[in-house]
């Protein structure tokens, strides 16, 4: 079965975090997607990387991270990234050999 796990920050004394936390879970329930959609906040380490070794590719979304080290570790995990084409993963990411560059557009 295809899982779809979102990992990330999560500041809970942040309220829009702490928004788009709870309209994320909504939208999975609302599309019968909560089997198939797992949000994990905060993970550790040791989770991160039991997390990229289970990993089929990484979705990297950060649109202006001027270095971003979320695809180099995927990367050292040997799993392909698939990530927006400004910024810190044109200098890391090999289009078409280590992963994806994609157009910042909702369409790519």
């Amino acid at each position: 079965a295809v899982r779809l796990v979102l990992a990330g920050g999560l500041d809970e004394r942040l309220p829009e975090q702490v928004a788009c936390h709870a309209e994320l879970l909504a939208e999975a329930g609302a599309l019968g997607l909560q089997e198939c959609v797992e949000l994990r906040t905060n993970v550790s380490a040791e989770e991160r990387g039991a997390l990229f070794a289970r990993a089929g590719a990484v979705v990297y979304t950060p649109s202006f991270e001027h270095f971003g080290i979320v695809p180099l570790e995927a990367m050292a995990a040997g799993r392909p990234v698939i990530a927006v084409a400004l910024g810190g993963p044109c200098e890391s990411v090999a289009h078409g050999e280590t992963g994806w560059l994609c157009e910042p557009t909702p369409a790519a």
